[in-house]
């Protein structure tokens, strides 16, 4: 007894842009259509089992991935702007600190100059000549912005004093510079040279800081 035939499955692709037979589903895009062929029935066309609305979706997700793509690259290259703004902001907060570091370094190493200039003065030596130069460098280094530390009959402040001697004074009631013996100055602000002061103490302090040495001897 001869056996039945079994149907042939045959695939096919068809572009939805090829009109359908009559009575067929339109397919998607590009979409595999499976078409069953009884050879029984002298090869005529059977009904369509692919899932068409499934493949339908997965056409439509890769053209969905596909077209995130350029939106990828967009992040991508925003991120990579973002790093390089980043990058430009701080090499130029470090070429300005070294700059700042640099002029500093000139600006410290003029002081003694200033110190001399002073004294120089102070005794009366020089001249007008001296005493114009010596205003001429120190107005150049304000505008650089040097600035000297208030020192004499304010409060003393170890932040900013510097104190090279201190002596007992009925007269004030706290630690008190009393005298400058070298200028202090700020840069910008930041203590460039703490002022080396004497420091004026009443009499109840120096009392109390003697009994304290005696107490930890």
């Amino acid at each position: 007894m001869e056996e039945p035939r079994k149907p042939r499955i045959v695939d096919k692709r068809r572009s939805a842009r090829t009109a359908p037979e009559p009575g067929a589903v339109a397919p998607a895009d590009d979409v595999e259509v499976v078409e069953v062929i009884d050879e029984g029935r002298n090869g005529d066309t059977g009904e369509v089992v692919a899932d068409v609305e499934t493949r339908a979706v997965e056409a439509i997700e890769e053209e969905m991935n596909t077209t995130a793509e350029p939106d990828t690259y967009l992040d991508d290259l925003r991120r990579l702007q973002a790093d390089f703004e980043n990058y430009r902001k701080r090499m130029m907060r470090e070429q300005s600190a070294l700059a700042d570091r640099a002029s500093a370094r000139v600006i410290e190493r003029m002081l003694p100059i200033l110190d001399n200039f002073e004294a120089a003065i102070a005794h009366g030596e020089g001249g007008t000549g001296v005493e114009m130069v010596y205003k001429e460098l120190r107005r150049a280094l304000e505008e650089e912005g040097l600035k000297e530390i208030e020192a004499h009959s304010e409060a003393f402040d170890p932040r900013i004093h510097e104190a090279f001697e201190a002596h007992e004074d009925d007269s004030v009631t706290e630690p008190t510079v009393a005298s400058v013996m070298r200028r202090g100055y700020y840069l910008g602000d930041r203590v460039l040279r703490p002022a080396m002061v004497s420091v004026a103490r009443p009499p109840e302090a120096a009392s109390a800081d003697a009994g304290e040495n005696a107490a930890g001897a």
